[in-house]
């Protein structure tokens, strides 16, 4: 039996609650500022339009790419021929039970910041300034400084790609190592993360906060970066290491290697994906060359 495309139409039509559109142009939705037109770009809103697009996906065999906050993220100049999806609305909210607090996979980090503030909670301060969402920085296990993600996590609920269902996480489930977690084996969508976080005083916490952000201000570059090129290696400071082998100002075309932080590659105007891909491996090579050590890239490159 053939297996119909997808439809913009069909997609409208079961995605009730949200908003589709087709020829999306995915450049604003990444910190690095790059990328193509998605054939079909989905913001979905209630877990019942979620459910119901994710069984025509299947349906249709179209391939899909969850977005988070999309700071670690280089979609193709080309575009991407799929349906890229956005959790929002229902998917987007902090719910707390007593000391039970959820949050969707939507929710933007800096909205659980200030929900903390608003309830002296302590847990987050130390991923203030970062620009991804809950869903994005669980599947990373984002760290940074002395956060680390899995440190808050409970649980997680997600969608299941094998069995087709939702289904709940423990801690241990969710395989958190540096960088690294279950999710990246790509069987499932997160949906919902449960944190245990602590009282913490209005002002220890806002002392906190300014002193991450300020940190992370004399550290990181300005401007349209997707964070991080390379991933740490044990007992090695690979920023510094290229920094020694003279990668600063390294470029190609408007791609260039930040000259405040070796570890960062910067859009400057109209950079490429592929101009980025390329820089990234000229700085690899040179980096095995010198120290004959691989780095691990720690940006996804998505599409076509």
């Amino acid at each position: 039996m053939k297996v119909q495309s997808v439809s913009f139409g069909v997609l409208k039509k079961i995605n009730k609650a949200g908003q589709t559109y087709k020829d999306f142009d995915l450049k604003s939705k990444t910190t690095i500022s790059i990328g193509g037109r998605a054939k079909y770009f989905v913001q979905i809103c209630k877990l019942e339009d979620f459910l119901k697009v994710m069984l025509y996906l299947r349906e249709t065999k179209t391939k899909f790419f969850v977005l988070g906050g999309g700071s670690n993220i280089v979609f193709s100049s080309n575009g991407y021929s799929g349906v890229v999806i956005s959790l929002e609305g229902d998917l987007a909210l902090i719910e707390q039970n007593f000391d039970n607090i959820e949050m969707g996979a939507g929710v933007r980090l800096s909205w659980a910041i200030r929900y903390c503030m608003q309830n002296s909670l302590g847990g987050f301060e130390g991923a203030v300034g970062v620009p991804a969402s809950i869903g994005g920085a669980t599947y990373m296990n984002m760290s940074c400084f002395d956060f680390e993600m899995s440190k808050i996590i409970r649980y997680v609920v997600a969608f299941d790609l094998t069995k087709f269902k939702i289904t709940y996480l423990t801690h241990d489930d969710c395989k958190f190592g540096y960088r690294a977690s279950i999710f990246q084996n790509k069987n499932y969508i997160i949906l919902r993360v449960g944190f245990e976080l602590k009282h913490m005083e209005n002002a220890d916490l806002r002392q906190k906060l300014i002193a991450t952000l300020q940190k992370r201000l004399d550290l990181q570059p300005k401007g349209h970066s997707a964070g991080c090129v390379f991933k740490k290696i044990s007992g090695l400071q690979v920023s510094k290491m290229l920094d020694e082998i003279g990668v600063k100002g390294m470029s190609i075309k408007d791609a260039i290697v930040s000259e405040k932080h070796a570890n960062f590659v910067i859009n400057q105007a109209n950079a490429t994906s592929q101009d980025v891909h390329n820089l990234v491996d000229a700085i690899s090579q040179k980096f095995e060359s010198v120290y004959g050590i691989k780095l691990e890239c720690e940006i996804e490159f998505i599409g076509e």
